[in-house]
């Protein structure tokens, strides 16, 4: 069968080729913020097209944050490979990485406060770094069903990704600061692994 044509076309650049215009990005994007960022100035900076740009990432939003992700790629595939054996061990893990800070901090400081101001930009990030990583800890919890440590069905399962995500992202607008491990391990800890634990309350 023919390959659709997107896919052909995304493959014209080289794994090397696409790296350095994702690193041309993350300089940019360091240099002069989101919002001041463009797609010409990319262009002219890794000598190539704005048409090249626009068929292997479509937007700026997509561009900036395929950048973010290659310079945390380590850290987001760790999330990934985390299976020590136990749940408690890898909830641990999980959280420890999701609380690391991230070494690109300085360098993408400007997209957090574009993030709330672009719902464009905010759906990329959804699709990009935070669903993955929520896909990560659906995966994580399905291999403590298959050792037995969780009910098969059990209905906390349903709502876990909030139970982590939520004291995640509240605790620094209610306080200001960013939630610290401490802080999320007592969420697991006294909420998340209780209600797994607990027998399955019927209907």
């Amino acid at each position: 069968m023919a390959e659709a044509p997107e896919a052909s076309r995304r493959r014209k650049l080289t794994p090397e080729r696409e790296q350095e215009l994702l690193r041309v990005t993350a300089e940019l994007v360091g240099e002069v913020g989101y919002d001041s960022l463009t797609m010409a100035e990319v262009a002219r900076r890794a000598k190539c097209s704005t048409a090249t740009l626009y068929r292997q990432w479509e937007s700026k939003p997509r561009l900036v944050i395929s950048a973010w992700r290659a310079h945390g790629r380590e850290r987001l595939e760790a999330f990934a490979g985390i299976d020590t054996g136990g749940l408690h061990s890898d909830l641990t893990t999980y959280v420890h990485l999701l609380v690391t800070n991230d070494p690109d901090k300085e360098t993408f400081a400007s997209l957090p406060q574009a993030i709330v101001q672009d719902e464009a930009l905010m759906g990329v990030v959804r699709e990009v770094l935070i669903h993955p990583i929520v896909n990560d800890l659906t995966r994580l919890l399905e291999r403590a069903v298959d050792r037995g440590e969780i009910a098969a069905g059990h209905p906390a399962l349903a709502v876990a990704e909030q139970v982590v995500f939520g004291p995640w992202l509240a605790l620094d607008i209610l306080y200001g600061s960013p939630a610290t491990e401490e802080q999320l391990m007592t969420v697991i800890d006294t909420v998340l692994l209780p209600a797994l634990k607990a027998p399955p309350t019927a209907g």
